[in-house]
């Protein structure tokens, strides 16, 4: 009877340890569970937030690598604090067409920290891309100087070789799925860059510092051809029933989606760092920025083209208070 009560003894505290052994990996993993499930939210949320700074930083890259760094940092922040971020230039489409963010931020943990001394880091990559959103640049690029918001200056001459303001932008051809500057879905020099300032074709994404071929010849034809395109044959309305302007130059949009608002590049002369249009027949011109205008007239028969200067993209109008960043849009492709 002694033996019987000891054995009896002796498995209810087997038991007794068995089931508190159970019951603390049962506490952990429900533990480890809950720090889990805290890791995947704040996962989601560092990537929600990368994915919003790259679109942010993919919007600013035609104004410049600084730039793009700078609004997706901005845009980052909004969203999640104490995460280390880097940028690395990426190219999807075309050359550096995209940025690219890499986060890192330290997880937060209820229990594991109690079981291990390793700490958790959630880190997570987003890539956007910068593409033309069917209004984008046209053909004509101004030189770098202090333009007048709600003035008008003739934004191309046409003379001849060179011409003043006149571009060799690349556009997409559907055919080869590639960008180029020679033949663009069957059409090439002058007929090009009709299609180019007439809407005709995508013109592919420009960026600053990018170098820009002038384009020579007479083009006086194909400049009034376009704008009439550009417009559908309807005529130029006058630019103050687009664009308006305080006293302090701020403008207000009353027609954002005007045909003859346009995006134009700033540019000086490749070589010299001048601005001043080139000289040679063949010259090049870097881009250093991008402004915004409204086409106010084409007189001459086509040979000079007037505009009023809205402002340097990017640019927060009054209306709404919404902004014209340039005309294009960012994807995430990655």
């Amino acid at each position: 009877m002694n033996d019987t009560g000891s054995r009896t003894s002796t498995q209810s505290g087997q038991t007794l340890v068995l089931i508190t052994l159970f019951m603390l990996s049962l506490l952990g993993m429900c533990a480890f569970a809950i720090d889990v499930g805290t890791w995947y939210q704040q996962k989601r949320a560092v990537q929600n937030a990368a994915d919003a700074g790259a679109l942010a930083g993919a919007a600013a890259l035609p104004t410049g690598w600084s730039a793009a760094t700078s609004a997706a940092g901005a845009e980052f922040a909004k969203n999640i604090a104490g995460a280390s971020l880097s940028y690395q230039p990426a190219s999807v489409y075309v050359t550096n067409d995209s940025i690219r963010i890499t986060a890192s931020k330290p997880a937060q943990s209820f229990f594991a920290k109690a079981l291990t001394s390793k700490s958790v880091t959630t880190t997570v990559s987003a890539t956007a891309t910068f593409v033309n959103s069917g209004g984008g640049a046209v053909p004509w690029g101004v030189l770098k100087q202090t333009y007048t918001p709600g003035t008008t200056y003739p934004i191309y001459v046409d003379q001849q070789g060179p011409n003043n303001g006149a571009l060799r932008l690349t556009a997409w051809d559907t055919g080869s799925s590639t960008c180029s500057a020679s033949t663009v879905n069957g059409l090439g020099g002058a007929s090009l860059y009709a299609a180019e300032v007439g809407g005709g074709v995508t013109v592919c994404p420009i960026k600053v510092n990018d170098v820009i071929a002038t384009k020579t010849g007479q083009n006086s034809g194909p400049t009034t051809h376009a704008m009439t395109d550009r417009c559908g044959g309807a005529a130029l309305q006058p630019a103050s029933s687009i664009v308006s302007f305080t006293a302090n130059g701020t403008p207000t949009l009353v027609k954002p989606a005007s045909c003859q608002l346009v995006l134009l590049p700033v540019v000086v002369d490749a070589d010299t760092g001048n601005p001043v249009w080139p000289s040679q027949g063949n010259g090049q011109v870097r881009v250093v920025g991008f402004s915004w205008w409204v086409v106010s007239a084409v007189v001459n028969n086509g040979k000079e083209v007037d505009a009023v200067y809205v402002g340097d993209a990017p640019i927060s109008v009054s209306s709404q208070g919404n902004t014209l960043p340039g005309a294009y849009t960012a994807q995430l492709t990655g």
